[in-house]
């Protein structure tokens, strides 16, 4: 391993853990920003930016006219709908921070390796969407729908087409869409997740184990819960001790596919691959939704990497120690999406 890639590992994963746990969100937006200026900024002319987020592909600012975007996405035997997490507004207008930018070369290795292995031809939708504590759930649960019904009724994909894809906290606002907006007959063909938190609490197995290991802690947790939920409500009666249900407009709730008395599959798509890392702490978040959702029906795929941490998946040469990493996230990601996509 050269020097360079020594320094920018080193650096990568300070900046993260420091953006996971920092309280102030302006700070964790300014050091993710200045990574991704300085380390990542390779593959940016394969990026085109659109008002519900941005568009990944082989040099797609070469040629980012309207209709030739629109041609691109008519050939294109897939489309991921990516959801990022910790992607949440703080109040001077910007974003907690967005890692997603920082995974950009992953996105690319996926589409040149897809079109290389089995000529299946792809982009990547990273979706914006509102967080924070003034967007709290379901805001960006409906976002994440409306940006779904774009897609498909606005740019007339396919769902047979789509593959929604998270990572981190962006995995429980996907599993929130797909219980709570997004009609079951339009569901997409495939669901990806990496590293995914869906909201369960910090304390199992797997963050006894790795709390000494991973970039995330449980200040991380509670800014995502903080960004995600509304806070937890005192009761009235002194006498009485449970905590009262926080009550959200609609009437939805968020995380009910952790109720052991819901049935997800058929919210769910047909097929799922999750990306864990043994040296995760939500490694036991990952290990539950794999569970829950055979249970109802579900082909789950599950890609453990023992040395990975936090996001090893989307930054396999920076978060997992072994070199053959990045060469396995790619070649199981392609045998999963060939048998769920039919050209």
């Amino acid at each position: 391993m050269s020097i360079f890639q020594r320094l920018k590992n080193w650096l990568t994963v300070l900046a993260l853990t420091f953006a996971y746990t920092f309280p102030k969100a302006e700070y964790a937006q300014k050091a993710i920003r200045y990574l991704q200026l300085f380390l990542f900024r390779a593959r940016s002319d394969w990026v085109h930016e659109e008002s519900r987020g941005y568009w990944i592909a082989e040099d797609l600012q070469h040629n980012a006219k309207k209709e030739a975007i629109n041609d691109r996405i008519l050939e294109s035997h897939v489309i991921f709908l990516w959801i990022p997490g910790n992607y949440s507004w703080y109040k001077s207008g910007g974003f907690r921070f967005n890692p997603s930018r920082l995974y950009t070369s992953t996105f690319a290795d996926w589409i040149r390796a897809l079109e290389a292995d089995k000529g299946i031809k792809s982009m990547v939708f990273v979706a914006d969407y509102r967080r924070g504590r003034e967007h709290l759930f379901p805001a960006a649960v409906k976002d994440i729908a409306d940006t779904y019904d774009w897609l498909i009724h606005t740019l007339q994909i396919d769902p047979n087409k789509i593959i929604i894809g998270a990572d981190d906290a962006g995995a429980a606002v996907a599993l929130d869409a797909l219980m709570l907006k997004i009609p079951s007959e339009l569901k997409p063909a495939a669901m990806i997740c990496a590293s995914p938190y869906i909201g369960l609490e910090a304390g199992g197995e797997s963050w006894r184990n790795n709390l000494s290991k991973d970039i995330l802690n449980e200040k991380a947790i509670t800014h995502m819960e903080n960004n995600y939920l509304k806070p937890e409500e005192e009761n009235e009666d002194e006498d009485d001790y449970t905590v009262p249900e926080a009550k959200y407009e609609d009437g939805l709730s968020p995380f009910e596919y952790l109720k052991s008395d819901v049935e997800v599959g058929s919210c769910l798509p047909k097929r799922m691959l999750l990306f864990l890392g043994g040296q995760e702490v939500l490694l036991d978040e990952g290990g539950y939704l794999a569970s829950k959702a055979r249970q109802g029906g579900v082909q789950v795929v599950v890609v453990q990497e023992p040395t990975g941490k936090h996001l090893w998946s989307m930054l396999p040469d920076i978060l997992a120690e072994e070199v053959h990493v990045k060469q396995t996230v790619c070649d199981r990601l392609v045998e999963f999406v060939s048998n769920c996509i039919h050209k």
